[in-house]
């Protein structure tokens, strides 16, 4: 929406928060205030819903706020269903009126036992293994979840519950990417800083900002998500400091 202005129709949009391009420049979007997830195909001048019936709840045909979007190699779209406390999967071509989603992971109240989320708000998937990750900003941990395994999750980062700085710890957790030896790599909000976390590591390693909030270039303010390029360099947004920072590939 080019005028900035916020609603419900087709062409509009209210409080998004996420998006999501495929490999023809198609974009879907996590259209937060609308409860719903829109679909833009590449120079369209209005969306369509794809995901959610577009009133907010907690049935498997809604959303509550959600603030997360990608989609898998089948054209599944996942969704983190932040205040259900859930990840949803949908198929693409389904009509979200009629059709309803699947509950792929949490579902079971917030709170913060592996089997549960607290607002999640990042999202991963390793597609080859089938393995989702999970940031859990209210619980400040990363959870994993094995895909078409509901029983089989664990805390992956962070101290479910125990906020704080220490090399263990993460303080309310948003963006989550991967690379390809497998780290795993998360913004570390209220840290001011991005942690990686090498396969089964309890204790991560700073790899961008100093811990401190702060302008100067080594340094973040309130750090929401994270990319990768193909070169592995390193985007972060740095939302405080209003800018986009690229940290070098060591």
């Amino acid at each position: 929406q080019s005028d900035g202005t916020g609603g419900s129709t087709a062409d509009t949009l209210w409080s998004p928060v996420d998006v999501f391009a495929d490999e023809y420049e198609n974009v879907f979007v996590a259209d937060w205030n609308n409860h719903r997830i829109q679909y833009w195909e590449k120079n369209a001048t209005s969306g369509k819903t794809v995901a959610g019936n577009g009133t907010r709840g907690s049935t498997l045909h809604q959303f509550s706020y959600p603030s997360r979007v990608l989609v898998d190699s089948k054209k599944n779209i996942i969704v983190a269903d932040t205040q259900n406390a859930r990840i949803m999967k949908w198929p693409f071509k389904s009509d979200p009126k009629t059709s309803v989603g699947t509950i792929i992971a949490g579902g079971n109240g917030a709170g913060l036992n592996p089997y549960q989320l607290n607002n999640p708000s990042g999202l991963y998937l390793d597609e080859i293994n089938q393995i989702l990750y999970v940031t859990n900003e209210d619980s400040h941990s990363v959870t994993q979840w094995i895909i078409g395994d509901y029983e089989n999750r664990n805390i992956y980062a962070g101290i479910p519950g125990r906020p704080g700085n220490s090399s263990a710890q993460l303080f309310y957790p948003q963006g989550v990417t991967m690379d390809p030896y497998g780290n795993l790599y998360v913004a570390d909000v209220s840290n001011h800083r991005i942690q990686m976390f090498c396969p089964d590591a309890v204790f991560g390693i700073t790899i961008a900002g100093t811990g401190q909030s702060g302008a100067a270039d080594d340094q973040l303010s309130y750090p929401y998500d994270i990319a990768f390029d193909p070169g592995m360099n390193l985007y972060v947004s740095d939302t405080w400091n209003n800018r986009i920072q690229r940290f070098n590939r060591i």
